[in-house]
């Protein structure tokens, strides 16, 4: 699968991969290497402009989007900001106020309604940003980068809610992280690009038999985020010496 911009650019060209239904799958890579445009074109943003986005069953799922930044609008009530795609799908206001209130009681967030976004900390703006996601009930959870902006602990944090999350709604996650560490501990597979143009050049799936946060420590998942260390820097070493 490939993508080609206007201007010739070249963002993805080759690039294969096979995400399972009801996994949690993470993208790695260098900047500029096509992570964003791929999630792109698997949420129906974008077209592939060689090969093409297929889906088991042939119907696209229904899908949500994440991003680093929160995008809140700050002059509604954080309630109001989650209950957003359900108005604009045109649900009566007392069943989606109902809807958004139940999934900000999911992230942690049920005191937090009344309030507007400015209130809040990046980590609580973070949460109410994936209930908005949520509220939907998606079939496919598409994040770009959620927790790039925060720091570790609330990181660390939003990374076991996720889990609980996904494990509680059971949708497909595909998730783009520069953080080999985040992405071994999320991801039942990982997958590695590289760029110029971008391609995936590999996958691993740790096969942890659980994750909580004493995995961290574990010399189980040193080794997982080792080799996904070497993996990145080798495809690196062969696009410098391709250059």
């Amino acid at each position: 699968m490939g993508r080609t911009f206007a201007d010739g650019t070249r963002a993805l060209a080759g690039a294969s991969l096979m995400v399972p239904a009801g996994a949690i799958t993470a993208l790695v890579g260098p900047s500029g290497c096509g992570k964003t445009t791929l999630l792109r074109m698997m949420g129906g943003l974008d077209a592939p402009t060689s090969g093409a986005v297929r889906f088991a069953g042939g119907a696209r799922p229904r899908a949500a989007f994440a991003f680093q930044e929160p995008r809140l609008l700050p002059w509604r009530s954080v309630v109001s900001n989650v209950a957003l795609p359900l108005e604009l799908a045109g649900v009566p206001r007392g069943e989606r106020r109902a809807r958004a209130e139940r999934i900000l009681d999911r992230v942690q967030l049920a005191g937090a309604g009344r309030k507007l976004p400015g209130q809040l900390s990046g980590g609580m703006r973070m949460r109410a940003s994936i209930a908005r996601a949520l509220v939907t009930e998606p079939e496919l959870l598409l994040l770009d980068e959620p927790f790039g902006a925060l720091d570790e602990i609330t990181r660390q944090a939003l990374d076991d809610l996720l889990l609980a999350l996904w494990g509680e709604f059971g949708m497909t996650v595909v998730v783009v992280t520069h953080s080999i560490v985040e992405a071994a501990y999320l991801g039942r597979q990982v997958v590695v690009m590289a760029p110029a143009p971008g391609r995936v050049v590999g996958c691993i799936k740790p096969g942890f038999a659980s994750r909580t946060p004493a995995l961290r420590a574990t010399p189980e998942f040193a080794a997982s985020t080792a080799s996904l260390l070497q993996m990145l820097a080798q495809s690196m070493v062969r696009e410098k010496g391709a250059a």
